[in-house]
């Protein structure tokens, strides 16, 4: 069975996080309330409202669920000969429940990775904004001597960060010009370089051939995808025109049956309902009106003169231009060098301080929010004060900076993909 990628991404994925972001406002509303169930944490009023069997406060549960999902993966996808071998589905599936499942979803559900994905996704803005930051634009934080290179902490302010400044000060001396997130990335670098290594292959063969197969950085055409969009009909009518005369009848109506789904289907109302749930914009009576006049009047009239069909079609073409074998290749070598670097498997590293994840956590909101045009941020937060729209930006942010509540999302979503992707689980 073949995967619709587009509707996985454009319409499950988003309906999923706008159920997230439902309920954690909720439970935090309702949180030390009369009817909060007597719960005592956050998250433990979350799990009541999205209980999840991988989550019961039961010793192992999580790691007896990711068996028995591996499990299930490795019936469908092993040999009958292999599968009713103990030993090789035994070790197959420790592998893929431990060593991959587990461990990927300890790290993608904390939030210190959630900001640091943020910063690296948006590394084209940190220039900008570290010389926003050291013209004052963006109010001074404790730790905006490490952020801008200037002294500027208070004496009590210093004598309460001081264990973190010695650590930050001896392990990742400061670059001049240096962003923050380079900055921690060459900590968790020297930081794994000093680890001891058993290897005795030449480290200078490693990093010639490293740099030799390293790919640049994809970057995201809107030109190519715009352009996709343009020879659509060209394509299809040219499919329909060779499934008609070339193919098989059922051939012609697979083509068929595709072009009418995707017609009565509008990709972007999942997008734009997480967005009015994400953004608080509920809360804003103006740009609640406003949003509903544009749902009422302005985007029926759209959809009448055939813009529907073409923001659906770019955003096909923006899914299959980002899931492109050029991409896909780019990712796994991506991957392949997070997870050995220099030919090494990765070290762990020492947790990140309390003072790094604040670093990282301010950074990434001031990202995001000089990353929004100006326009766009000041109609959708109605303000143009910077730090007022890093508040907005936090807000927004929140109901990802929990890790047992990341969890749930998780978990979710690795039920969702793999019901898609293998059937056959709940069939």
């Amino acid at each position: 069975m073949q995967v619709d990628w587009t509707e996985l991404i454009l319409l499950d994925i988003p309906k999923v996080l706008s159920i997230h972001y439902h309920d954690y406002r909720k439970a935090k509303r309702r949180l030390h309330m009369d009817h909060g169930s007597g719960c005592n944490s956050l998250s433990e009023l979350f799990h009541g409202m999205q209980p999840h069997f991988a989550l019961q406060p039961i010793e192992n549960r999580e790691k007896d669920y990711l068996a028995a999902l591996a499990e299930s993966i490795l019936k469908i996808l092993l040999r009958p000969k292999d599968y009713n071998s103990d030993c090789v589905r035994h070790l197959i599936r420790e592998i893929i429940s431990n060593l991959v499942l587990y461990n990927l979803i300890e790290v993608l559900a904390d939030p210190y990775t959630v900001h640091t994905i943020i910063c690296k996704s948006l590394g084209s803005y940190e220039a900008l904004l570290d010389d926003m930051e050291v013209s004052g634009q963006f109010a001074e934080t404790y730790f905006s001597a490490f952020t801008n290179g200037q002294v500027v902490m208070t004496k009590n302010e210093d004598e309460a960060k001081k264990r973190d400044d010695k650590v930050l000060d001896q392990n990742s001396p400061k670059v001049k010009g240096e962003s923050l997130t380079k900055q921690m990335q060459r900590l968790q670098e020297e930081q794994r370089k000093n680890a001891p290594k058993n290897s005795n292959i030449d480290e200078e063969v490693l990093d010639e051939d490293h740099k030799s197969h390293q790919e640049p950085r994809k970057r995201f055409s809107f030109g190519y995808i715009t352009l996709q969009v343009i020879l659509v009909p060209f394509r299809t009518f040219w499919y329909q025109l060779m499934a008609t005369m070339l193919q098989s009848q059922e051939r012609y109506h697979q083509v068929n049956q595709h072009t009418k789904r995707t017609r009565q289907i509008r990709l972007i109302e999942p997008l734009m309902d997480f967005l009015f749930i994400a953004l608080h914009i509920d809360e804003r009576p103006i740009l609640r009106w406003a949003w509903q006049m544009l749902a009422m009047f302005f985007w029926p009239l759209i959809r009448v003169f055939g813009g529907g069909v073409l923001i659906d079609k770019f955003l096909e073409q923006t899914v299959l231009y980002v899931l492109s074998e050029d991409h896909i290749v780019f990712y796994l070598r991506v991957g392949s060098d997070l997870l050995w670097p220099d030919g090494v498997f990765i070290q762990r590293a020492d947790p990140p301080s309390p003072l790094q994840r604040e670093q990282m956590r301010v950074r990434a909101e001031r990202l995001l929010t000089i990353s929004i045009p100006a326009n766009i941020r000041n109609i959708l937060f109605e303000t143009k004060d910077l730090n007022e729209l890093q508040m907005h930006m936090h807000d927004t942010l929140e109901p990802l900076q929990n890790k047992q509540i990341n969890k749930h999302l998780l978990y979710l979503l690795v039920d969702l993909i793999l019901s898609k992707v293998l059937p056959e689980l709940v069939a």
